[in-house]
């Protein structure tokens, strides 16, 4: 199954999480820790996460863990190593969770 995000959609005009669903909540938090990783090492080429794919909603079996990486279009491209869980994750770029290092020209 794969989770196309477009991470705005969580938060309001001002970056801040909207009022969400105990299940939104779950996979809002497991897509916030891949877009702080991935932000942070965002030069690597792939990230192993410490982040079980199972973290991602209630009652999953699944005990693999999640890889991701950054496209050239800020896209977060994410898999977990044991089943066929993935996803995108969009318009993440600028937002709090973005913990990438900024250069001042």
């Amino acid at each position: 199954m794969t989770l196309r995000t477009n991470f705005r959609c969580f938060l309001d005009e001002e970056g801040k999480v909207l009022a969400l669903t105990e299940q939104a909540k779950i996979v809002f938090k497991f897509l916030s820790k891949i877009v702080l990783s991935v932000s942070e090492n965002i030069e690597q080429p792939l990230i192993q996460l410490d982040l079980k794919c199972n973290s991602r909603a209630t009652a999953l079996t699944c005990e693999g863990s999640i890889e991701a990486t950054c496209s050239a279009f800020d896209t977060i491209d994410w898999h977990c190593d044991s089943c066929e869980a993935s996803g995108t994750i969009s318009n993440w770029y600028g937002s709090q969770w973005d913990r990438q290092a900024r250069i001042l020209h």
